[in-house]
């Protein structure tokens, strides 16, 4: 485990990199410092753990799953690893937070079950058409929500992370409205194209299949107009209000 600045004490990341493929994957700073030859999304590596001991005086602090990778990327089906790991230190104080694209995650409900504390979260921001080509290594965003609803179901805490939105893409409402009956909150958060090739990737997609809306996406992204996102979020803090719904924005954090 290792101490992080993300709302958890403590982060687990199993794996280095992730086949997800996501093609505004936030992570993908990390190739900036490897010297591998296969692009960012395309392999991961197997980190090795000496032993799975829980670190002294951790107490009931928190954990997270993950922060630069997925536990339940596909590669996870046949190593076993983040299975192998909670066998070891589910039956500790720690406080449990897994955010996934994976309904691989369902595999380990009955862990899940028998930890005094977890919360576990789906990042959704499409539909299934469009995720098949920005997220085409994951769990389509219909697996997700069935998971969703089963772990819900099985008297687990869940959220939904609407993240990355889209502009004009995402339909943020549709998706809480599928969701809002089995996610004890909703997160939403924006699209960063900090990272160049995440910038390219995305206008790229744009331009192939949706060319109304470059220049719309030129303006948020070089141009740096916020209304669209600030906008946005009075529109969730109406709702919200409206419905009763625990909504919580975070992208305006960072204005």
């Amino acid at each position: 485990m290792t101490k992080t600045g993300l709302g958890a004490d403590f982060v687990c990341n199993p794996y280095v990199g992730c086949t997800h493929g996501c093609l505004y994957c936030y992570a993908r700073f990390m190739s900036d410092y490897m010297e591998r030859p296969e692009p960012w999304g395309t392999f991961v590596d197997i980190k090795e753990f000496p032993h799975f001991d829980i670190p002294k005086n951790t107490g009931s602090k928190s954990l997270m799953f993950c922060s630069v990778t997925d536990a339940y990327q596909p590669i996870e089906k046949n190593e076993l690893l983040t299975r192998k790991i909670l066998e070891n230190i589910y039956e500790s104080r720690l406080e449990f937070h897994f955010l996934t694209k994976s309904a691989l995650i369902l595999r380990d409900m009955d862990l899940l079950q028998k930890m005094s504390a977890v919360e576990v979260g789906f990042s959704i921001a499409m539909d299934d058409e469009t995720a098949k080509i920005v997220e085409p290594g994951a769990s389509l965003p219909s697996e997700r929500i069935r998971a969703l609803k089963m772990l819900h179901e099985a008297g687990i805490h869940t959220f939904v992370f609407i993240a990355p939105i889209l502009p004009r893409i995402t339909d943020v409402f549709a998706i809480v409205e599928q969701v809002k009956d089995f996610a004890d909150y909703i997160m939403f958060d924006s699209l960063s194209l900090k990272h160049p090739e995440n910038r390219a990737n995305i206008f790229k997609f744009i331009w192939k299949h949706h060319p109304d809306l470059f220049p719309e996406y030129r303006r948020i992204f070089e141009d740096r107009d916020r209304s669209f996102y600030t906008d946005l979020a009075d529109q969730i803090h109406e709702y919200a209000q409206k419905n009763h719904l625990d909504l919580r924005i975070t992208f305006l954090e960072r204005r």
